[in-house]
């Protein structure tokens, strides 16, 4: 199994407007792959800013494929435009894992 995840900082002042963007992004990403469920994380502790988004594949081709899948989608691409000063730049990370 793959898990890929992205974590982003909000931007403090703009927490609240981060966190419903996140969930709206994470439905739409939802109704367009079902078979792939995104899940949305706040943190509890800690950096209570960051926001984070896991979803599992059985392989990398499969990670490769659902990827390429947003590079025309231009509804995603008009979510991701809406996120604009929500989170602080450069605070964007993506990690990849296999399961043991």
């Amino acid at each position: 199994m793959i898990r890929w995840q992205r974590s982003i900082r909000s931007s403090g002042a703009r927490n609240i407007e981060a966190v419903q963007w996140a969930k709206e992004v994470t439905d739409y990403i939802n109704n367009k792959h079902p078979d792939h469920e995104v899940q949305v994380f706040s943190a509890r502790f800690g950096d209570v800013n960051m926001l984070v988004w896991q979803v599992d594949f059985e392989n990398l081709a499969a990670l490769d494929e659902y990827q390429e899948s947003f590079t025309n989608d231009e509804g995603y691409w008009e979510k991701v435009n809406k996120a604009t000063g929500l989170f602080i730049e450069g605070s964007l990370y993506d990690s990849v894992f296999e399961s043991l």
